[in-house]
């Protein structure tokens, strides 16, 4: 059994890299990938300790880039490739002062579209973040879901999750509370001849759970305009068919596919290592064709 999508505390998860090994080992996963958003540190820290010690299975580099393709927001899973020269894109694209400058501009579209559309709303009431690289929309979400009053007032399928929130409303074009994050970060076809000069493959992350509602015609765009090597296929909150759809989309065209449970320790709930909902039980055979080098 494999993982080839989680999180640390370099991103997103609130396992260190230390404590992501060793519960691979526990679970006797044969091959992981650590796959955080917009950095490849896991990798440099792992270059001060036997990383054999702790886990017996092999590694595959990885990293989730956040990519925009046709003015929405989607991510494309790097594999195998050279995580320090990939790093050094990423620490450019993604400094601290380009960051917050980016962050500003998003917070005080997201502060516009709530007055414009006259959401219930009290700033001094949102919440601190509760780590550095937590989503400041998320405080301002739980804010706005607190009135029925914005529910009426913007009858979109957003109010249920942060995840809709986020998919649904902020990233999405059609959506009265859309900002247009993917503005601020690399085009996805950028990100593909990266990952391909440092000598690694290509995946479109989670289709489904970008919550289009033209998932499929999207897949075929994409395809047809960028030279992807796979999809994931193989995901957490996936139903069978939408794996069964996505396994005939690969193999008509050629491609490879991935899967993993995205994995963020306590920050995400039932997207448990290696199994995600119980629903996962990925073979090794998937990474067979995989023409890469792994880092262990």
């Amino acid at each position: 059994m494999i993982d080839l999508h989680m999180h640390t505390t370099y991103s997103d998860g609130t396992d260190t890299v230390k404590e992501l090994l060793e519960k691979a080992e526990d679970l006797d996963l044969e091959v992981i990938s650590i796959t955080d958003h917009n950095t490849c540190k896991a990798y440099f820290e792992m270059e001060k300790f036997n990383v054999k010690e702790i886990y017996h299975g092999d590694i595959i580099v990885g990293c989730e880039f956040t990519t925009s393709f046709d003015n929405r927001l989607i991510e494309v899973l790097g594999y195998g490739f050279d995580y320090k020269n990939i790093n050094k894109y990423l620490e450019e694209f993604y400094s601290d002062e380009l960051v917050n400058k980016r962050t500003n501009i998003l917070y005080n579209r997201l502060l516009d579209k709530i007055k414009e559309l006259d959401l219930e709303f009290h700033l001094e009431r949102v919440r601190d973040k509760k780590f550095k690289n937590e989503f400041f929309e998320r405080g301002i979400y739980e804010e706005l879901v607190k009135y029925e009053s914005n529910k009426e007032k913007l009858k979109e399928d957003i109010w249920s999750s942060f995840s809709n929130f986020y998919r649904k409303g902020l990233t999405n074009p059609k959506s009265k509370l859309f900002i247009n994050h993917a503005e601020f970060k690399p085009s996805i076809k950028e990100i593909v001849n990266l990952i391909h000069e440092n000598g690694g493959i290509a995946f479109l992350a989670h289709p489904y759970q970008y919550k289009f509602t033209d998932t499929e015609s999207f897949l075929d765009k994409l395809y047809n305009e960028v030279a992807l090597d796979g999809v994931e296929s193989y995901y957490t909150t996936f139903s069978k068919e939408q794996t069964s759809y996505l396994f005939d989309f690969a193999k008509k065209r050629n491609l490879l596919i991935s899967g993993g449970s995205d994995y963020h320790g306590t920050r995400k709930e039932n997207h448990n290592l290696g199994i995600g909902r119980g629903n996962l039980k990925i073979s090794k055979d998937i990474i067979s064709n995989y023409k890469i080098e792994k880092y262990y």
